[in-house]
């Protein structure tokens, strides 16, 4: 080999290792750019898991009001649809859900309201007493 094929070669695989070192330098700088991005993914699934949880939170608040108020209007003789005590029913199947799956959830507040629901539903149901 001669001096010119020899300064080939090196030169050649110089720049190989080069280019090997260039390209593995690039590859940690994209793993650390994918890093930050999944980094900021996941926080922001988290907000989003939080916000939800929030919502479910107020949601079954917002049942357990209408469960109530539906109860002291029953209370007070107010007459109502089959279509009200049907959507009061959802309220109550999604509230009584909420509460089992969130066993940390204040959920003994509006029991005797929904027994009594269900009770004068049923009553009105058999008389066929709806307005």
């Amino acid at each position: 080999m001669d001096f010119l094929q020899a300064a080939a070669i090196a030169l050649i695989s110089g720049g190989l290792v080069s280019l090997i070192e260039f390209l593995i330098r690039r590859s940690d700088e994209k793993q650390d750019k994918n890093s930050e991005v999944l980094k900021a993914i996941q926080s922001l699934a988290d907000k989003i898991t939080g916000i939800e949880n929030r919502m479910d939170k107020e949601n079954a608040d917002e049942a357990r009001r209408n469960i109530l108020s539906f109860d002291d209007e029953l209370r007070r003789g107010v007459p109502h649809s089959e279509e009200s005590f049907n959507q009061v029913l959802q309220d109550v199947k999604f509230y009584r859900h909420y509460c089992r799956t969130h066993t940390d959830y204040e959920n003994d507040k509006a029991t005797s309201a929904i027994n009594h629901i269900r009770e004068t539903y049923q009553a009105v149901k058999n008389e066929n007493k709806f307005i």
